[in-house]
């Protein structure tokens, strides 16, 4: 068996290999060095742009957006979050079993189940899970909003959400993942 044996050279490499020795029209040798040329004019064709499709980044490595309760800790936007006072999981089940976040709630303005916060895609939903005192969403550069029961917005990093009786919540940018809970 010879060494070379276990070479492999992909079809499209020969292939190519064989388009650009049919392209060479005359070969010089200039103080040592090679130059080729092709056939025909002698000026240069802009390359054309090459196009890579790179695969798509694993879902457990891709930064999720976060959010904060208050000055309290920060979660991630991995799954699906419901936050209330006494938060549960829908009745119909998920792929994704969701985050219930709990916020205290002394006078009970707050729904056991108040709010859903979801990443779609590129962006970040918030919806109201048909609450009776709604919620009043700040995003930047917009007025106040009031969240309207079973209504859905999307909200972006550097909103707000207030449920009432002081608790906030804040829309934060994409992290590292694994940094928050």
């Amino acid at each position: 068996m010879h060494e070379d044996d276990d070479d492999t050279v992909p079809q499209a490499v020969v292939a190519g290999l064989a388009r650009a020795r049919d392209a060479v029209d005359e070969v010089d040798n200039a103080l040592g060095d090679t130059v080729v040329r092709g056939r025909g004019s002698r000026k240069r064709r802009p390359a054309a742009p090459v196009v890579v499709d790179l695969p798509p980044v694993p879902q457990a490595l891709r930064p999720h957006y976060r959010f904060r309760v208050g000055s309290g800790e920060t979660w991630e936007l991995d799954r699906p979050a419901r936050i209330g006072r006494r938060p549960s999981a829908p009745r119909v089940p998920s792929e994704l079993e969701p985050r219930l976040v709990a916020v205290e709630s002394p006078n009970g303005g707050i729904s056991s189940t108040h709010l859903e916060l979801r990443e779609q895609g590129s962006a970040v939903v918030a919806t109201d899970l048909r609450t009776l005192n709604g919620s009043e969403i700040r995003v930047p550069g917009s007025p106040v909003q009031v969240l309207q029961r079973g209504a859905s917005i999307v909200v972006t990093p550097g909103s707000s959400i207030d449920l009432g009786e002081g608790v906030i919540i804040e829309i934060l940018t994409p992290g590292r993942p694994g940094v928050a809970r």
